[in-house]
């Protein structure tokens, strides 16, 4: 496990606890310092990088989620946001595709990228591998407007 030398009062440069955590379920959602850890590993090597290449705000639509806060939004059952290894994002300006696309450019490291169509949230998951970084798979899907996830295509591929 990586740990860094980070203090306990914010995750990183841009981003803080209560927005990583933040829920509308009204659930208790408090991380264990695991999950604190790889918060503070995926607001460092992914969100922190991202907001300073793009040099615009990055919003987290959804970050850590507790195990009961998962069940009642009806998250995956093997879901990292409840490992503290993903959040949802959104940039102002920029759809889903465009963020993926900026994603790509920035040499941010990622374990999963997954844009989701408007109809269903037009976010983008990102995501890291914070206890074994270098088996980051770099996955980049698109969830469409019918459901399911498949391959992503970057703009201009055939």
């Amino acid at each position: 496990m990586i740990i860094l030398p980070y203090p306990d009062n914010e995750p990183g440069q841009y981003f803080t606890w209560a927005e990583m955590t933040r829920t509308g379920t009204g659930l208790k959602n408090v991380p264990d310092s695991f999950q604190k850890n790889n918060i503070r590993v995926l607001v460092q090597t992914c969100l922190d990088p991202l907001r300073a290449h793009l040099d615009r705000p990055v919003r987290v639509t959804s970050g850590f989620r507790c195990k009961a806060v998962n069940a009642r939004i009806g998250g995956s059952k093997t879901s990292q946001h409840m490992r503290g290894e993903a959040a949802d994002i959104k940039v102002g300006g920029l759809d889903a595709k465009n963020l993926i696309e900026a994603i790509i450019l920035s040499d941010v490291p990622f374990d999963q990228v997954i844009g989701y169509d408007p109809s269903r949230g037009g976010h983008v998951h990102i995501s890291v591998r914070a206890g074994a970084p270098t088996k980051n798979r770099r996955q980049i899907l698109w969830a469409p407007k019918g459901g399911g996830y498949r391959s992503y295509r970057p703009a201009g591929s055939f």
